[in-house]
């Protein structure tokens, strides 16, 4: 039995998950979660002094909290933001002394996410989606395995000219947006019933409607009443957190908008995704750690 630790560098938030690995069995035994918003600390492509000072200090907690924990190993990695700025080099240099972290490619990232949903959700045949803070990724499934998968800069953070405060002010500018980037030609799969939803803010969408699948009707009708609210008042009727609830209704558009584009019936949320699939390869599958 393995204990392995996960911090996740992402656009919207830091997360520390430690997981129990037994055979091919993985259990959340801990976790922490950190709105950092650290895209929102990007400026010229570069991320900005005060962005590298509050991500040291949230990793300086995590270390802090595994010395505790003590895992058998950790893996530290990075998504959209650590991707994308100019200055990462220099910004890996000033937290190397917590983690090394490793930078994903959006190809990268869209498969392990992939491979940590489909130990949740079984599906043979089908397309998947990770919406995070900065970048969107779809995955197409044969054989029960992420086969090709795409990265899109469409995370929740990315639709700032169509968002004011955390309220959708123009969903339409979402939807031709997202209708812009994403092809379903570029994928063998371009027609699906069923569409797999990874993320926070897709898990929030199970709370709210109360359920692991949601059929297409059903979710336009929630998209229409989260388009219609401010982030307070979705956390007051729903029970999510005020943070998660400036980004629901984002996801929630961009969700309805690659049901449309891809001819998909029904949406199933996930409760694995990015960090399992990590851990799935590195220990079960390599045997690492």
């Amino acid at each position: 039995m393995k204990k392995v630790a996960v911090v996740d560098i992402g656009s919207n938030t830091v997360k520390l998950f430690v997981y129990q690995v037994k055979g091919e069995k993985i259990k959340k035994i801990y976790s922490e979660s950190i709105y950092l918003r650290l895209l929102n600390f990007v400026e010229g492509k570069r991320l900005k002094k005060e962005g590298v000072e509050k991500l040291r200090l949230v990793l300086e907690s995590f270390r802090e909290s595994l010395k505790e924990v003590k895992p058998d190993c950790t893996i530290a990695v990075g998504t959209y933001t650590l991707r994308v700025i100019e200055n990462r080099k220099e910004v890996l240099e000033a937290i190397e002394d917590l983690f090394k972290v490793k930078v994903l490619s959006g190809e990268e990232e869209a498969y392990y996410s992939a491979l940590g949903a489909l130990l949740d959700v079984k599906l043979k045949e089908g397309l998947l989606f990770d919406i995070g803070g900065g970048s969107l990724e779809i995955c197409e499934i044969k054989g029960g395995k992420p086969n090709f998968c795409k990265s899109y800069p469409l995370g929740t953070l990315e639709f700032k000219e169509a968002v004011r405060e955390g309220r959708v002010e123009d969903p339409i500018r979402i939807r031709w947006k997202v209708r812009h980037y994403v092809n379903p030609y570029d994928f063998s799969i371009y027609e699906s019933d069923k569409l797999v939803g990874v993320g926070g803010s897709i898990r929030a969408l199970k709370k709210i409607s109360g359920k692991k699948r949601i059929k297409k009707k059903q979710l336009k009708e929630i998209t229409g009443r989260l388009t219609k609210m401010s982030p307070e008042e979705i956390s007051k009727a729903f029970g999510v957190s005020i943070k998660r609830a400036q980004t629901v209704a984002v996801a929630s558009i961009v969700a309805l908008e690659l049901m449309d584009i891809f001819k998909c019936k029904e949406l199933i949320i996930s409760k694995y995704g990015l960090r399992e699939g990590l851990v799935y390869e590195t220990v079960v599958l390599k045997g690492e750690c």
